[in-house]
Parts: structure tokens; sequence; C-alpha cells
């Protein structure tokens, strides 16, 4: 009963396996033949913060194997949280409702304390801070299908790394391939924590810190931007200081690699001109798409179908 908790979790072979299922899944779905492998399993899909994509994916996702789905969107508010009940307890409950449980809470670590007591696969939504594994997989997943390779990249992630759980996933998926080297673009005021990059160091990863977009972008394969989360800041003044400072703009565009492309988990609010959706190499549409296809197959692989 394998829980998808993390990006630290998986091994090479665990992802090749996984991308391999997602390919299978596009393909059947595009052909109209899906096989219910799920069929007479119910998905518990409890978010305790909001999401369009993420949540409304997984659903899909086991709507289109044949499960059912029960579903709590604003789990704060409609469900005995509102009432003090622990991750713990909720957790206890719902395994006997259903047969894996998907979970987004705003509460960095939390999934851990929650797998402990879990009976039945407990799948990672994004847990505050700390860690979005399937929107890793899926951008993973975006990677291979546009640009055919894993390795030998040069990734820049641009925009707020501090509080970025999709820069911490994708990161740690893209350590597991050969040769590839990272550009953390961004202000100080949002820079990647110092025990990331401590960790990367003593791992001899190839990176580079810089506040220089415009100097770094013609090196890179892969630009990957990150909102400035308004949600995970206590005092708004300080959001307001530091919500302009890193935007992606159609210039841009005339200095990026023509094989290049552009990347983000979305939603994207004011950190890339709306012209730049136009340009061909604006994945980020795409992106969102293929989350539905590594859904598929993540709750496939849960569940051991």
């Amino acid at each position: 009963m394998p829980h998808i908790l993390s990006a630290k979790q998986f091994s090479k072979g665990d992802l090749e396996r996984i991308l391999s299922l997602a390919r299978e899944m596009e393909d059947d779905l595009k052909k109209g033949r899906v096989k219910k492998v799920l069929q007479d399993k119910i998905i518990a899909c409890i978010f305790f913060e909001a999401s369009t994509r993420t949540r409304l994916s997984f659903e899909t996702a086991a709507l289109r194997l044949g499960a059912q789905v029960i579903s709590a969107e604003n789990a704060f508010e409609n469900s005995s949280a509102s009432k003090g009940e622990t991750i713990e307890d909720t957790v206890k409950i719902l395994c006997n409702y259903a047969d894996a449980l998907i979970i987004r809470h705003p509460e960095s670590g939390i999934m851990e304390r929650a797998a402990k007591v879990a009976a039945k696969p407990l799948l990672n939504a994004g847990d505050g801070t700390n860690q979005h594994p399937s929107q890793g997989l899926l951008d993973l997943y975006t990677i291979k299908k546009e640009l055919k390779r894993l390795d030998n990249l040069k990734i820049g992630f641009g925009g707020d790394l501090l509080k970025s759980r999709t820069v911490r996933a994708l990161l740690d998926f893209m350590r597991l391939y050969e040769n590839n080297k990272f550009y953390f673009i961004s202000h100080k005021e949002l820079a990647l924590p110092r025990k990331i990059i401590q960790e990367l160091a003593e791992s001899g990863v190839q990176f580079i810190e810089t506040e220089n977009l415009e100097g770094t972008l013609p090196e890179l394969d892969i630009i990957y931007l990150t909102r400035v989360q308004k949600e995970r800041f206590s005092d708004p003044q300080e959001y307001e200081k530091v919500k302009d400072l890193f935007i992606f703009k159609k210039d841009h565009l005339k200095i990026l690699k023509p094989e290049a492309i552009i990347m983000h988990a979305l939603p994207k609010i004011n950190e890339i001109e709306k012209e730049v959706d136009q340009d061909s190499r604006a994945a980020y549409f795409r992106e969102a798409e293929n989350g539905l296809y590594v859904r598929m197959a993540l709750l496939c692989y849960a569940l051991g179908v």
C-alpha cells in the first residue's frame, strides 16, 4: 500500500514506471478506450486549501477510471475540522469510507502525521510549502513530452523559490537524472531556503543562484516560473513588497532559445505577461492537461492495479 507523500520517496525506476503508465493513460483516453480499472472503488478528495487543477484533475482521473468520488473542497469549514478534529482522526474515519485518500493541507509536514494512521493509500496533494509530488510528476511528464529527455538539461527556476512546494518536488525528481544544471533566479527576499542550497552543494549538484533573468535566459532549456503566494504571508504588507519583484515579459521571449519551454504550475497572477501565452514555447496549459494523465497513473499505482 504505497502512500505518495514526497518526491524524495521515488527511485528513477518508480518514475519511469509512472511516466510510462501516464503515457498509456493519455493514449487510451484520446482513443476513447480507457479501462474502468477502478470500478467499485471510492476515492476521497479532501482539500483544506483551495485548488482548481489538482482537485478537479484528481477527481476527473478517478471518474475516468470508473471510481466514485466523495469530496470536501473547503474542509476547514465543511468537515469536522471546523470543530477541532485532528487530521489523524479525520484520516482514520475516511479510511472506513474510501479506498484511497487525496488530501491537501496548508500545514507543512502534516501528511507524515496522517500517513502514520492511514489504513488506505494516502496521496499528498500539497502540504504547505513542503511537497507536491503529483505536480512534480506531471512536470516531469511534460518535460519528457516536450523535450524528449530528462537529462542534460539547463533548468531555470524563477520567482518565489522561498515558498514554492512545486519547485521542491520537481527539483527532487530532476536531481535523479544525469548532468542537469539548475539556475535559481530570484531576488534575495524570495530565494531558495539556505537548507536546500546547502543540501544541493553537499550532494555535488550543479547550480547557480542569480538575480539576473535576462543574462540567464539564453542558457536555458526550461524556465519554470512561480507566483508569489499571497496565502503564505501573514502580513499583507510583506506580500505587497515582493509581489512584483519578478515578472516574465513578452520581450524576454526574444532571448529565449527557440526550442526552450516555459512552465508554470498555475495559477499565474501577474508574473507572466498575457502576451506570453500565445507563444508556442509557453507549455503551462499543456502542462495542466498532463496532470490528468499523470494522476490517473498515480491512482492506479497507489491502488496496485
